[in-house]
């Protein structure tokens, strides 16, 4: 049972008819409702974008409400009930429309209110649905890449396949520059005797570093031997001691003075070698030709394959010279990126080594010129500029396991 607001019983026929007025002026808005997503039983009918047409008839509508008409009395007793209710109504105006207008108002806030919060609890519900569809995409390109990797794991690349990939990387980095100057045809050992130095200068400057190795049992192996300088060295001072370098003329060249050198790149040596099986390693003007990612491999290698006590000994361009990197640093094209000593330094330590020490070596004869330079600012601002730009030429990291 309904009750009007005058308390009669609206009949079926009344609250049918109120309904249908009702949909009818919402009718247009609700027929294009639900198009933004068809066939989704999520999504009630709503307008897809805004809520202000159906706003528009809810407010039409209560602006409408109004205390509903008196009925035609009949007889008598219904003329004096009619006039009765007139009397009534009116003497109880004062009362009744300001509480119906509060009632409107509450009843339109109320309507904006509740269309607001659907709205956001909709776009929420568009927002998860599309998450959940990036997450099942994503889903999808991890399983195809499981896959992928579980098909490569189970086939074993043959000799030919290692041999083209070795080609495209050689090509990519040539155009990035970061192509060896033994991947072009030139020759390297006659580039070495220019830039570089003699055999016999190379060979006297690295007698310096023998007695950093100890004279017990093992092997020490030279990586980037070149033309076999240090090999001579190694040998003649009674240890055992082999070369690695991976340009076949710099083998052919110690070959043919009878030393022990292999063609192979170091890093890939190292890999095959046993843990804790090297008594030293010993490189020369070598890491200043490795990415920083195979610098940091090439480190943590040498500390797993050395014995305890054993020795790395590496020797670079220093940085912190103008003069060694616009003079020698930049004047060999397989060179990658100048090392800095305290990044080795810190790389060195980080791998487990026990201890590590820095050595800056072949000071240029121009810093003596600081010797004769007056105490004072001027003095010190010269002294700091020619050891920057004449500084220590080369410098060697000894970390010991």
């Amino acid at each position: 049972m309904v009750l009007d607001v005058d308390g009669n019983v609206v009949s079926p026929e009344e609250l049918v008819r109120r309904v249908e007025q009702l949909v009818r002026r919402i009718g247009p808005t609700s027929q294009s409702l639900g198009s933004q997503y068809p066939g989704d039983s999520r999504y009630p009918a709503i307008a897809a974008k805004s809520v202000e047409p159906e706003l528009d008839a809810m407010r039409i509508t209560l602006a409408d409400i109004h205390p509903p008409d008196l009925p035609q009395p009949r007889g008598p007793k219904g003329r004096a009930v009619h006039f009765v209710k007139r009397v009534v109504r009116k003497l109880t105006r004062w009362y009744v429309e300001p509480r119906l207008e509060l009632q409107r108002r509450f009843d339109e806030y109320s309507v904006e209110f509740a269309t607001t919060l659907y709205n956001h609890i909709r776009q929420i519900d568009s927002e998860i649905h599309e998450r959940e569809q990036r997450d099942m995409t994503l889903d999808l390109q991890v399983l195809e890449a499981v896959e992928k990797q579980e098909r490569w794991l189970s086939s074993i690349p043959s000799q030919d396949d290692v041999d083209a990939l070795r080609r495209e990387v050689a090509i990519v980095l040539q155009r990035l520059g970061l192509a060896a100057a033994t991947g072009a045809n030139i020759d390297y050992a006659a580039f070495e005797d220019r830039f570089r130095g003699s055999q016999s200068e190379i060979h006297e400057a690295q007698e310096r570093y023998v007695t950093l190795f100890s004279s017990g049992p093992g092997t020490i192996v030279d990586i980037g031997c070149g033309r076999g300088e240090m090999l001579e060295v190694l040998l003649h001072a009674g240890h055992e001691a082999i070369g690695v370098d991976s340009d076949p003329t710099m083998i052919e060249a110690c070959r043919a003075k009878s030393l022990p050198a292999i063609q192979d790149d170091g890093i890939h040596w190292l890999e095959r070698a046993a843990d804790n099986s090297l008594k030293g390693i010993f490189c020369a003007q070598v890491i200043e030709h490795l990415l920083t990612s195979e610098l940091e491999h090439f480190v943590r290698l040498a500390q797993s394959k050395l014995q305890v006590n054993g020795v790395l000994v590496m020797e670079t361009i220093n940085p912190r010279s103008l003069f060694a990197l616009g003079n020698h640093f930049f004047a060999d094209t397989s060179h990658v990126r100048p090392v800095h000593p305290e990044t080795l330094r810190f790389i060195c330590e980080q791998v487990g080594f026990e201890r590590v020490e820095l050595e800056e070596r072949s000071r240029h004869p121009m810093v003596e010129l600081a010797e004769g330079l007056p105490d004072d600012q001027v003095g010190s601002a010269i002294d700091a500029l020619l050891k920057s730009v004449f500084g220590y030429q080369d410098y060697v990291i000894v970390a010991t396991k």
